[in-house]
């Protein structure tokens, strides 16, 4: 209950923080406004939404964005490096990016994929942008 009251207070901040600078996102998208984070347990991701899993094979809860939302920082939400797995049911083309605010490799999440993230880019994610 201490850690869904956490997460949600951590999701309330989020959403009073300005957004990140357009450099901050990856190539070619525009800046999203801050996220409108949800969390959900095991594989239980909502409807249309992308969804970062904790763990491989879409397992293990996590959080979930919708079209528009960003993360600038996974930290915020204390999800820093904790993706091992996602799928994307958002109607749009998301991305991750391995440092916050869009910094380190960029990722391409297409609309309707889902993946085990490489064995080398396992908890790695520190920012999604939809």
């Amino acid at each position: 209950m201490l850690r869904r009251a956490a997460l949600f207070a951590a999701t309330a901040l989020v959403a009073l923080l300005p957004s990140s600078p357009a450099a901050a996102a990856p190539a070619g998208s525009a800046v999203p406004a801050a996220a409108h984070v949800t969390t959900f347990e095991g594989s239980n991701c909502p409807r249309d939404s992308l969804c970062l899993y904790r763990d491989y094979e879409f397992t293990g809860g996590g959080i979930a964005l919708r079209a528009g939302d960003a993360a600038p920082w996974l930290g915020d939400l204390r999800f820093n490096d904790l993706m091992s797995s996602w799928s994307n049911d958002s109607g749009v083309v998301c991305h991750w990016t391995s440092d916050a605010y869009g910094g380190g490799d960029a990722h391409v999440m297409h609309d309707g994929y889902r993946v085990n993230v490489l064995p080398w880019e396992n908890d790695t994610a520190s920012a999604v942008y939809c």
